[in-house]
């Protein structure tokens, strides 16, 4: 069972979205040899199945751990820990904070004010915030992510205690001046495909790159790092190949007999 990040991983370290020939092949050549080939993203569903429609790939667990997919249908979802999201929205508020939250699987995030508009920066290409002044969170909003807008440094340190042990990650991107909480636990999707399966999970290959896959390399029982992952978790991998852009999924699989 071979489970692949998408970004940076399957896709080019220097061209975005940009998926090489010989990645292809190399997953062509998985499925055809009978291995169960699947994405293992933090990407919301809605984002994830316009690459998993791109890459020809019908399994996958998307929304950081949070929502199986297999044969091109969901067979799971689980809401991240909506308590803790109510505690750090109601937070946001009282400090001033910029916020704005998903409440469908959509690019479509929900702000009670101006402040995150104010303080984000241009998240156009992104997603579509809509003010509603008049919103008010209760019980029954269902939220799939929160973002929060402003000093970066100050928000992580504020927010942090909160989501400790609770399966959310903090993700900030590049020059973004917003924060992203969402289900962090890929390696927790991963397991759970595995026992609907009936598979033993001895035979879990992980592939990735980044922040967000290092809860997936400490769990997982071989984990692969691209040669563009970052330096942790190359040192948590139980082997390194090369970046994407250099044929390095092919050259993986190839090294280890599986194509």
């Amino acid at each position: 069972m071979i489970f692949f990040d998408i970004d940076g991983t399957l896709t080019s370290a220097k061209q975005f979205g940009y998926v090489y020939e010989s990645t292809r092949e190399a997953l062509r050549l998985l499925q055809e040899n009978g291995h169960f080939v699947a994405l293992a993203t933090g990407r919301a569903a809605f984002r994830a199945r316009e690459f998993q429609k791109q890459i020809k790939i019908p399994n996958m667990v998307c929304e950081g751990g949070n929502q199986l997919v297999m044969n091109d249908e969901t067979i799971s979802y689980e809401l991240p820990d909506q308590p803790v999201f109510h505690q750090l929205y109601a937070l946001a508020m009282q400090k001033n904070i910029g916020v704005a939250v998903s409440l469908e699987d959509s690019r479509v995030r929900i702000s009670p004010n101006e402040l995150f508009r104010l303080n984000a920066g241009d998240f156009s290409a992104f997603m579509e915030v809509q003010e509603e002044h008049s919103f008010a969170l209760c019980s029954e909003h269902k939220i799939r992510r929160m973002f929060l807008a402003g000093d970066t440094a100050y928000i992580h340190a504020l927010v942090a205690p909160y989501i400790e042990k609770k399966g959310i990650g903090i993700m900030h991107y590049r020059n973004d001046c917003f924060i992203i909480l969402e289900p962090d636990d890929k390696y927790k999707g991963i397991r759970n495909m595995a026992r609907l399966l009936h598979a033993d999970e001895k035979q879990i290959v992980v592939f990735g790159d980044g922040l967000n896959d290092r809860q997936m390399f400490r769990d997982a029982p071989f984990a692969i790092a691209m040669g563009n992952a970052i330096p942790e978790l190359k040192e948590l991998a139980n082997y390194v190949c090369p970046s994407a852009d250099d044929d390095g999924i092919y050259k993986a699989c190839k090294h280890f007999g599986w194509i």
